[in-house]
Formats: C-alpha cells, structure tokens, sequence
C-alpha cells in the first residue's frame, strides 16, 4: 500500500487499507496488541494521508487502545506503546484541522517538551520498516499546531522550530529503513519549512 500511495494510486492503497482491516484484523488476537499495530501501523498512515485522519484514529482505538485496556488496564505496557498517544494526537489535530480541537492545551503541553520527541531507536527503526518513522508522525503534531492561527505567534515559531528538528531526524533515521519513509519525511520537511519561512515573514514585518 505504501507504493500506491507514493504513486498516487489512491484506490489501489485504500482498497489494501480495507483488506486489512475487514479480512486480516479479525482474525488477529485482540490481546496481541503489538501484532495489531504492526498490521495497522501503515493502514493508519495511508488514511491520514488520504483525508481519513479520524476514521483512522477511531480504528486505532477500536482495535488497538481499547482491547488492550480491556485486556492489560490502562497502565499496561506492550512495545510501541510510548507511539500509541502521539500518533493518535496527529490523527485528533490533522482530521480537525479547521475545526475546534478538544484537547488541544494537552496537545501544546506535549509538543512544547522537548522531551516528548525521545523515542527507542530500536522502536523508530522496526516501524520505519514498515511506513513512516515514527518520529516522523511525532514531528507533525507541532507542524498541525503551528498552522493553527489561534495559537499564540511565539509559540507558533517554537512549535515549528520543533517539528523541523524532529522531521530531519526521521529523514535521517529513514536512511536505514524503506525508502517510502525517507521520501515521507523529506515531502514533510517541504510543508514545514515553507510554514517556518511563512512565520518568519510574518515576524520580520512586525517588528
């Protein structure tokens, strides 16, 4: 699904998203939620990219975060847990970019600690193998919250100054995964520095 998507071939990566999800996840342990992700972990990102962020965020949830809290509680741990809460942050702020966000002082405290943006290299490169890094999502929650106009201007240039240094990193990290998540945070890094570029415009003439 990841070629398709890079091909353009919406139909093609939607239609291997829906084989996933209605013939393969069935069938899956529901207590296994490190195998589910891995099954979902690609789904998730092609239906983000295809205007599906909160479809996608709700299967998340249904087969991924709830099984395990009915299994596990939610204090349980499992391999790419410390991913689950960013990933479905990105979903929240992409599928809601024009609209009220709930949870958003949540989001903005994340996203301005600089230490939200640690992760396992051992998680980023195994999940890099399969799509984009996960570093790669992380960084795009600052880059949803810098677009939003409601937020403060300084916090702005630091949430974007964020999602830059954490974007590179994926691209760098994605030199040792499948080429499609170097090509994904690289296409990434152009959206963000052409909002960076946007912001210091903005600065430059009021001041």
């Amino acid at each position: 699904m990841n070629w398709s998507h890079a091909l353009g071939k919406t139909e093609d990566a939607l239609a291997t998203c829906k084989y996933v999800v209605e013939e393969i996840i069935p069938k899956s342990d529901p207590k296994n939620a490190h195998n589910t992700f891995c099954l979902l972990y690609s789904v998730i990102v092609i239906m983000k990219e295809f205007g599906k962020a909160l479809e996608a965020r709700d299967l998340f949830i249904a087969t991924i975060v709830a099984p395990f809290e009915k299994h596990f509680g939610s204090g349980g741990s499992t391999f790419t847990k410390p991913t689950w809460k960013p990933i479905l942050m990105l979903l929240d702020l992409q599928g809601n970019e024009d609209k009220e966000v709930k949870n958003i002082d949540e989001y903005m405290e994340w996203a301005l600690d600089e230490s939200s943006y640690e992760l396992n290299s051992v998680i980023e490169g195994a999940m890099g193998n399969f799509s984009a890094t996960p570093l790669a999502l992380f960084g795009e929650v600052p880059y949803y919250l810098a677009k939003r106009k409601e937020v403060d201007f300084e916090r702005r240039r630091c949430l974007i100054s964020s999602a830059c240094t954490t974007m590179e990193r994926s691209r760098v990290n994605a030199q040792q995964c499948t080429p499609y998540a170097e090509v994904y945070a690289r296409e990434k890094l152009v959206a963000i520095k052409a909002l960076a570029k946007e912001l210091d415009f903005i600065a430059s003439t009021t001041t």
